[in-house]
């Protein structure tokens, strides 16, 4: 999942309040720790940026109205900004609600399909409106994290206020929370989004990966929390299990047996199994090496869907924790790997390049010129 970042002076974030809130409507955050380690820093707030906050925080209420209920095709269309056909509904029609301390958190949307589930949580206080309802202070420490980080129609805001300068403008108290939910006794890959709806709602979206469908269904494990001052685990936890109907996907099984090379390592992708949903396209990934000696090297490697014009990375969702190894099987050591295009599956060809795994901050967005492109077209059997 992705977030375009803007950085408008202080003068267009005020045109554009002022005029009606014509910018794109939408609040997000992508929840990753990067604020992590930050210097804390106090700075003084501007009579003109007191002034923005202001206009801004009038706004947003005004926002929130429009945005009230979103569900999974609106998050994906406007935050996640990928492709999902216009007539997507999860079909989701259950009414689960868990109250823990004062907080209420409710399923307002969930899908499950192919090897994903994907669920939308709201968490509001029961009783008091004037509690902005925080994701965990490890990814969103209040005194770091910008407020135009959570609340996106603030993008242009000076970039010093932060989340507590919010809440004391508008005179709020703050409350962490916790949400997840994957299949039940599964230890998936899961990974989430949260955004400031309005000023007392949190919406969370959490994805789980790898699922094993039993009949059809699958059980979810939805647990929630609520973090107590300084608290590194949640003061208390409730968790509800219920079922969720696994979407049927045809699998697309495509014989490969390509040769590519990494470091002088010779490597045979043998196998490529794609797996189209109505919001993406899941992709596992089967090849080996002969040269056993080798085999540990190539864990440093993943194939990486791109353009072949541009060399850009294909829109990526989610990523396995990267290639692992299945099996050796005398000088042979087979690997497997997994990740997800960000949209259905729509060309008739795949291309992918054998790449060095980064870390961030030094992740690659594209592809590289002299690296070789394996083509593999996409032919879907009968």
């Amino acid at each position: 999942m992705t977030e375009n970042r803007e950085d408008d002076r202080i003068r267009s974030a005020m045109n554009r309040t002022m005029s009606g809130l014509e910018g794109n409507p939408y609040l997000a955050r992508r929840v990753i720790a990067a604020s992590k380690g930050e210097v804390k820093v106090k700075k003084k707030i501007s009579a003109v940026t007191v002034l923005v906050i202001a206009l801004m925080l009038t706004s947003v209420t005004a926002l929130a109205l429009q945005l009230s209920g979103w569900r999974i095709a609106d998050y994906i269309r406007n935050v996640d900004e990928g492709s999902i056909p216009d007539d997507f509904e999860s079909g989701f029609n259950q009414d689960l609600t868990l109250d823990v301390e004062n907080v209420r958190f409710h399923v307002r949307d969930a899908y499950a399909a192919g090897n994903k589930i994907i669920l939308v949580t709201e968490a509001c206080c029961l009783e008091n409106d004037t509690t902005m309802v925080l994701p965990s202070e490890d990814f969103c420490d209040p005194n770091i994290s910008h407020a135009r980080q959570y609340i996106k129609e603030l993008a242009g805001v000076d970039d010093e206020i932060t989340l507590s300068d919010y809440a004391k403008q508008k005179g709020l108290s703050m409350i962490h929370v916790y949400v997840n939910a994957q299949q039940k006794d599964t230890y998936p890959i899961v990974s989430g989004d949260e955004w400031i709806e309005n000023d007392t709602t949190l919406v969370s979206i959490t994805s789980a990966d790898y699922l094993e469908p039993v009949n059809g269904t699958v059980e979810v494990e939805w647990e929630v929390g609520v973090y107590h001052d300084q608290s590194d685990e949640p003061l208390e936890t409730k968790t509800l299990n219920f079922q969720l109907p696994v979407e049927n996907v045809k699998e697309i099984q495509l014989d490969v047996h390509q040769p590519v090379m990494a470091e002088g390592i010779p490597v045979s992708l043998d196998r490529v199994v794609l797996m189209p949903t109505r919001l993406e396209t899941q992709v596992e990934l089967f090849y080996h090496t002969d040269s056993r000696q080798s085999a540990e090297q190539l864990l440093k490697y993943r194939f990486k869907a791109i353009d072949p014009t541009s060399l850009k990375f294909a829109n990526a969702g989610s990523n396995s924790d990267g290639p692992e190894i299945l099996s050796t099987e005398g000088q042979s050591v087979y690997f497997h790997d997994a990740w997800t295009i960000s949209n259905s599956l729509e060309k008739d060809a795949l291309y992918l390049q054998f790449l060095p795994v980064y870390s961030w901050p030094d992740e690659r967005e594209e592809g590289l010129p002299d690296a070789q492109t394996i083509k593999i077209d996409i032919t879907e059997e009968d």
